[in-house]
Protein backbone atom coordinates (compact mmCIF):
# COMPACT_ATOMS: atom_id res chain seq x y z
CA UNK A 1 0.00 0.00 0.00
CA UNK A 2 2.96 2.42 0.96
CA UNK A 3 4.77 1.61 -2.34
CA UNK A 4 1.39 1.91 -4.37
CA UNK A 5 1.23 6.08 -2.71
CA UNK A 6 4.49 6.19 -3.55
CA UNK A 7 4.38 5.61 -7.08
CA UNK A 8 1.14 7.52 -7.00
CA UNK A 9 3.17 10.45 -5.44
CA UNK A 10 6.22 10.38 -7.79
CA UNK A 11 4.03 10.34 -10.79
CA UNK A 12 1.95 13.22 -9.62
CA UNK A 13 5.25 15.02 -8.60
CA UNK A 14 6.36 14.38 -12.77
CA UNK A 15 3.38 15.78 -14.05
CA UNK A 16 3.69 18.87 -12.07
CA UNK A 17 7.55 19.41 -12.83
CA UNK A 18 7.07 18.46 -16.61
CA UNK A 19 3.90 20.82 -16.64
CA UNK A 20 5.84 23.72 -15.10
CA UNK A 21 8.98 23.44 -17.33
CA UNK A 22 6.89 22.81 -20.51
CA UNK A 23 4.71 26.30 -19.35
CA UNK A 24 8.00 28.05 -18.50
CA UNK A 25 9.39 26.78 -22.32
CA UNK A 26 6.29 28.37 -24.07
CA UNK A 27 6.41 31.38 -22.11
CA UNK A 28 9.85 31.62 -23.28
CA UNK A 29 9.05 30.47 -26.52
CA UNK A 30 5.92 32.92 -26.66
CA UNK A 31 8.29 36.20 -25.93
CA UNK A 32 10.89 34.90 -28.32
CA UNK A 33 8.23 34.96 -31.08
CA UNK A 34 6.86 38.17 -30.02
CA UNK A 35 10.58 40.09 -29.63
CA UNK A 36 11.45 38.53 -33.04
CA UNK A 37 8.02 39.64 -35.02
CA UNK A 38 8.69 43.36 -33.31
CA UNK A 39 11.55 43.25 -35.03
CA UNK A 40 11.02 42.16 -38.41
CA UNK A 41 8.39 44.97 -38.00
CA UNK A 42 10.76 47.67 -36.71
CA UNK A 43 13.23 46.33 -39.58
CA UNK A 44 10.78 46.96 -42.27
CA UNK A 45 9.11 49.94 -41.18
CA UNK A 46 12.68 51.31 -40.67
CA UNK A 47 13.58 50.03 -44.48
CA UNK A 48 10.03 51.88 -45.93
CA UNK A 49 10.31 55.08 -44.58
CA UNK A 50 14.00 55.22 -45.79
CA UNK A 51 12.76 54.31 -49.03
CA UNK A 52 9.91 56.96 -48.61
CA UNK A 53 12.20 59.95 -47.64
CA UNK A 54 14.99 58.26 -50.41
CA UNK A 55 11.92 59.04 -53.07
CA UNK A 56 10.88 62.68 -51.47
CA UNK A 57 14.74 63.57 -51.42
CA UNK A 58 14.87 62.54 -55.22
CA UNK A 59 11.68 64.17 -56.02
CA UNK A 60 13.05 67.57 -54.60
CA UNK A 61 16.09 67.65 -56.78
CA UNK A 62 13.70 67.16 -59.51
CA UNK A 63 11.54 69.83 -58.73
CA UNK A 64 14.24 72.15 -58.17
CA UNK A 65 15.98 71.59 -61.44
CA UNK A 66 12.15 71.73 -63.06
CA UNK A 67 11.63 75.05 -61.50
CA UNK A 68 15.48 76.97 -62.45
CA UNK A 69 14.15 76.17 -65.94
CA UNK A 70 10.92 76.78 -65.50
CA UNK A 71 9.51 79.18 -62.85
CA UNK A 72 6.09 78.37 -63.69
CA UNK A 73 6.16 74.71 -63.08
CA UNK A 74 5.15 75.39 -58.91
CA UNK A 75 1.50 74.32 -59.22
CA UNK A 76 2.32 71.33 -60.93
CA UNK A 77 5.75 70.64 -58.50
CA UNK A 78 4.17 71.14 -55.26
CA UNK A 79 1.15 68.69 -55.86
CA UNK A 80 3.74 65.47 -56.36
CA UNK A 81 6.10 66.99 -53.60
CA UNK A 82 3.23 67.35 -51.19
CA UNK A 83 2.18 63.62 -51.92
CA UNK A 84 5.89 62.01 -51.45
CA UNK A 85 6.26 64.50 -48.38
CA UNK A 86 2.71 62.58 -46.95
CA UNK A 87 4.17 58.99 -47.34
CA UNK A 88 7.36 59.91 -45.74
CA UNK A 89 5.35 61.61 -43.11
CA UNK A 90 3.13 58.09 -43.16
CA UNK A 91 6.27 55.88 -42.45
CA UNK A 92 7.50 58.29 -39.85
CA UNK A 93 3.90 57.48 -37.67
CA UNK A 94 4.13 53.74 -38.27
CA UNK A 95 7.80 54.00 -36.76
CA UNK A 96 6.55 56.03 -33.58
CA UNK A 97 4.17 52.99 -33.21
CA UNK A 98 6.67 50.49 -33.36
CA UNK A 99 9.28 52.07 -30.96
CA UNK A 100 9.90 54.72 -28.17
CA UNK A 101 13.78 55.26 -29.23
CA UNK A 102 13.20 59.69 -29.20
CA UNK A 103 16.76 59.55 -31.02
CA UNK A 104 15.49 57.53 -33.80
CA UNK A 105 12.46 59.71 -34.27
CA UNK A 106 14.58 63.02 -34.13
CA UNK A 107 17.05 61.61 -37.04
CA UNK A 108 13.66 60.46 -39.02
CA UNK A 109 12.14 64.30 -38.71
CA UNK A 110 15.44 65.74 -39.47
CA UNK A 111 15.55 63.55 -42.26
CA UNK A 112 12.21 64.88 -44.13
CA UNK A 113 13.21 68.52 -43.04
CA UNK A 114 16.57 68.12 -45.02
CA UNK A 115 14.94 66.60 -48.05
CA UNK A 116 11.96 69.37 -47.89
CA UNK A 117 14.80 72.39 -47.80
CA UNK A 118 16.46 70.75 -50.79
CA UNK A 119 13.42 73.22 -52.73
CA UNK A 120 11.08 74.59 -50.27
CA UNK A 121 8.77 77.44 -51.86
CA UNK A 122 10.27 80.57 -51.26
CA UNK A 123 13.32 79.89 -49.28
CA UNK A 124 14.57 77.47 -52.47
CA UNK A 125 18.42 77.13 -53.00
CA UNK A 126 19.35 79.86 -55.29
CA UNK A 127 22.98 78.65 -56.45
CA UNK A 128 23.67 75.09 -58.00
CA UNK A 129 26.11 75.00 -54.97
CA UNK A 130 23.67 75.81 -52.45
CA UNK A 131 21.61 73.26 -53.54
CA UNK A 132 24.28 71.10 -53.65
CA UNK A 133 24.97 71.26 -49.98
CA UNK A 134 21.38 70.69 -49.10
CA UNK A 135 21.21 68.04 -51.11
CA UNK A 136 24.53 66.55 -49.31
CA UNK A 137 22.66 67.51 -46.33
CA UNK A 138 19.58 65.65 -46.90
CA UNK A 139 21.96 62.55 -47.81
CA UNK A 140 23.69 62.67 -44.58
CA UNK A 141 20.20 62.89 -42.46
CA UNK A 142 19.09 59.64 -44.05
CA UNK A 143 22.44 58.10 -43.75
CA UNK A 144 22.27 58.74 -39.75
CA UNK A 145 18.48 57.62 -39.52
CA UNK A 146 19.89 54.71 -41.29
CA UNK A 147 22.59 53.80 -39.06
CA UNK A 148 20.71 54.46 -35.55
CA UNK A 149 17.96 52.11 -37.09
CA UNK A 150 20.48 49.45 -38.30
CA UNK A 151 21.72 49.60 -34.83
CA UNK A 152 18.51 49.48 -32.68
CA UNK A 153 17.46 46.41 -35.27
CA UNK A 154 21.37 45.00 -34.66
CA UNK A 155 20.62 45.34 -30.49
CA UNK A 156 17.18 43.77 -30.33
CA UNK A 157 18.00 41.20 -32.17
CA UNK A 158 21.31 40.42 -29.87
CA UNK A 159 19.57 41.50 -26.69
CA UNK A 160 17.44 38.87 -26.95
CA UNK A 161 19.48 35.52 -28.00
CA UNK A 162 19.43 32.98 -25.33
CA UNK A 163 22.46 32.96 -23.07
CA UNK A 164 24.88 29.41 -23.31
CA UNK A 165 22.85 28.53 -20.13
CA UNK A 166 19.98 28.92 -21.38
CA UNK A 167 20.30 26.74 -24.82
CA UNK A 168 21.58 24.16 -22.65
CA UNK A 169 18.77 23.96 -20.33
CA UNK A 170 16.31 24.37 -22.95
CA UNK A 171 17.87 21.02 -23.85
CA UNK A 172 16.94 19.22 -21.21
CA UNK A 173 13.36 20.90 -20.81
CA UNK A 174 12.10 20.11 -24.21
Amino acid sequence: MITALIAIAGTLFGAAVTHYFQRVNADRTMRQNFVERLRQDRLTAYHDFANAVVEYRHHQIKRWHRLNQDPDAEANTRSEAYDKKAVANSQLLRIKLLTSDERLIQLAQAAIEASLAIQRGGVAPSTPEEHQARYHQATAAIDAFVRHAGTDVQNHSQANLPTRRQARLSRYVS
